[in-house]
């Protein structure tokens, strides 16, 4: 399981540039978990404790705010990652994220293993946290 693993982490583009060792410590602290369709994997306003990237099916990122729910995500590609905003800023969770066309199965890292492993990563990730967007801009676009 652990280099089947291994593997599928080698070929996530967050993933590419670690060393065969950091894969495998890292794929050694995955926890695989299956969600419903429409089941939380994780809600916005919570503590982040963990950080999911998608092993199989799909699962949709909402974000609520004044004018009700607004989806702001679609995850179907193995290997989308998300969740890790929170770990990187320490703020609550942005959005909420749900199983979606089925459920999903995903790979999910804590918090403190995300740091132990993960470190290497941390810069590319905070690169690209002001690449999300925001509820605010989702209400602006749906409203032009």
């Amino acid at each position: 399981r652990m280099a089947q693993y291994e593997e599928f982490l080698s070929n996530v583009e967050l993933f590419k540039h670690m060393t065969k060792y950091e894969l495998c410590q890292l794929s050694d602290l995955l926890q695989s978990k299956l969600y419903d369709e429409g089941e939380d994997v994780m809600k916005q306003g919570d503590e982040g404790t963990a950080f999911y990237i998608l092993e199989d099916g799909a699962a949709k990122a909402f974000i609520g705010g004044d004018q009700g729910e607004v989806e702001v995500k679609h995850y179907k590609e193995p290997g989308e990652f998300f969740g890790e905003v929170a770990l990187i800023t320490n703020a609550p969770r942005q959005a909420t994220v749900r199983g979606a066309d089925g459920g999903c199965t995903v790979l999910k890292v804590t918090t403190e293993d995300f740091d132990k492993v993960l470190g290497p990563i941390r810069e590319t990730l905070e690169k690209n946290v002001d690449r999300y967007p925001n509820y605010v801009q989702f209400i602006q676009a749906a409203s032009i």
